[in-house]
């Protein structure tokens, strides 16, 4: 089971709501929401998709990020409780989840028990769970099924501690980017390919009951770069020494266009080495609706705004691992990519 950490931001919630359907469908892809924002019409709506398409969520409901930051614990819960209870009843796949960190007290914690006694919940531990664990036991009347740990791998004996609940690590984004991921594209300029995670082929292995990392990844690969000229995708490398590994490529465009048309250009640019990609024999990149649709701009010759084309980002990433978990995305059958 896949769990990617959103943030509740628009273009996130446009992506999977875009989703929900097939990602329900198949089963194995379940979002953990932890909003940023206090508007709440997307995340709303977003949320009730979830519960009438049957995808199970993790909602957050005491956030602390960004325009949560400093607001306390108590209010925040509150927030999120109102939240929840817009949502029509009886909630089936909406799991309230709690966040535990230094500025949660026994108080909070005790409402949330209270306020969703008998339910199935989550928690997410945003520090050293050492440190958070007298909180974590004073959870009592709820079913605790899932605890995501934002601080770092879970041992033994933490799973142990934490049982029955299963433990989902969230693996950052690694920051590294190591040499034999680099390659020179057509024309001699770099296209980057950024090591992801292997989660995706080894969780089972080492007896985890999912894995999780956060989807929100920067809309710049490189300090300075222009948008409008370059975007990501999710991609399953197989072969190498990052076999059936998840990795992500940055199609990045040279600048030698004439500068009244350097943004468009740029980005045309940009989508026609994305369509050669998909000839690769080591790579697998879908084929998505994301991809699809990145195609069908290529084929166009009109590039999709920012905002969109960070929205199909997320969209093909969260298909793309739902497609690989489900068996529905095979290694690349040899065909060419559609002209």
């Amino acid at each position: 089971m896949y769990f990617p950490y959103l943030h509740g931001m628009q273009k996130e919630m446009l992506a999977l709501r875009q989703s929900i359907t097939l990602l329900a469908s198949e089963a194995c892809v379940q979002p953990v929401i932890e909003p940023v924002r206090h508007v709440l019409a997307s995340l709303r709506h977003t949320l009730q998709a979830c519960e009438s398409e049957g995808l199970t969520a993790w909602m957050v409901v005491n956030p602390m990020l960004q325009e949560f930051a400093g607001v306390g614990a108590a209010p925040a819960l509150s927030w999120g409780r109102h939240l929840l209870a817009s949502v029509s009843s009886p909630r089936r796949y909406l799991c309230p989840t709690l966040l535990l960190h230094a500025g949660v007290t026994p108080d909070v914690v005790r409402l949330f028990a209270q306020s969703y006694a008998g339910q199935v919940v989550g928690v997410v531990m945003a520090e050293e769970p050492q440190a958070l664990m007298h909180l974590y036991e004073a959870l009592q009347g709820v079913q605790v099924a899932r605890v995501f740990l934002k601080h770092g791998p879970c041992s033994s004996a933490l799973r142990e501690a934490l049982a029955p609940a299963q433990v989902v690590w969230v693996e950052p984004l690694d920051a590294n980017m190591p040499e034999a991921l680099k390659r020179v594209g057509m024309g001699g300029f770099l296209q980057e390919r950024r090591f992801f995670t292997d989660a995706v082929s080894r969780f089972k292995d080492v007896g985890g009951a999912g894995f999780s990392d956060y989807t929100s990844l920067p809309s710049l690969p490189y300090p300075g770069g222009g948008p409008t000229g370059c975007f990501h995708l999710a991609f399953h490398q197989m072969g190498g020494p990052m076999d059936q590994a998840l990795c992500l490529e940055f199609f990045v465009a040279e600048r030698q266009f004439p500068p009244q048309r350097l943004a468009e250009a740029r980005f045309i640019r940009a989508l026609q080495l994305f369509h050669l990609a998909l000839d690769r024999r080591d790579a697998c990149f879908g084929p998505t609706e994301a991809v699809r649709r990145f195609v069908g701009c290529h084929i166009r010759g009109v590039p999709p705004t920012q905002a969109i084309a960070r929205q199909w980002q997320l969209m093909h990433h969260l298909e793309l691992v739902s497609g690989l978990l489900s068996g529905r995305f095979p290694p690349h059958s040899g065909a060419p990519a559609p002209r």
